[in-house]
């Protein structure tokens, strides 16, 4: 129990520490997107997610995963700095993620 405790205390402080990245809630551009899993969303997660993902829940390791959990992504790492937990994805790369995401990560 008191382990419990302690990584629920730790989990929360960590989303607590959590900055805005300032990115406005993001739509799919009119005129969709030309950023494709194959080009832009499968080297963005293993650049800075699957070190952890690849095992740890969100598992994040196919397409299909990170569709399903695309609001979280976007709440952690795009609208937030909560992810990386390194917080070293650049801002130009949140914005083209949720952009990815908003279009429906294809």
């Amino acid at each position: 129990m008191v382990v419990r405790v302690a990584a629920l205390v730790a989990l929360l402080s960590a989303c607590s520490s959590a900055n805005s990245t300032g990115i406005a809630p993001v739509s799919c551009p009119p005129a969709g997107t030309t950023l494709t899993y194959a080009n832009f969303g499968e080297e963005l997660i293993a650049n800075h997610c699957i070190d952890c993902h690849d095992r740890e829940s969100p598992v994040l390791t196919t397409q299909a995963a990170i569709r399903q959990h695309a609001s979280q992504i976007l709440d952690e790492a795009v609208y937030t700095d909560a992810m990386p937990e390194d917080r070293g994805m650049p801002l130009m790369e949140r914005e083209r993620l949720g952009e990815w995401l908003a279009c429906g990560a294809p």
